[in-house]
């Protein structure tokens, strides 16, 4: 059981590594664009690109603040 959950687990971190890869490199053809005189604005691979980095990093904060023991936050009661 163990050995397909850690299997499972790097399949899961394979993936989201080539979604942030792939993300990144669209960024970075963005940036490269910018260059260009005859294009303007973004096309739907690229919002998406940028949406997901936005996403990877917010959900990176959330795991940090779980690791740092910020949250789950307990009240205790009066």
């Amino acid at each position: 059981m163990f050995l397909l959950r850690s299997t499972r687990e790097g399949i899961y971190n394979i993936l989201w590594a080539l979604v942030f890869g792939f993300a990144t490199l669209n960024i970075l053809s963005l940036g490269a664009r910018r260059f260009e005189q005859e294009k303007t604005g973004l096309n739907f691979g690229e919002i998406l690109a940028v949406l997901v980095v936005f996403l990877s990093i917010v959900l990176l904060g959330w795991e940090l603040l779980f690791v740092f023991h910020v949250l789950p936050i307990r009240l205790t009661p009066h």
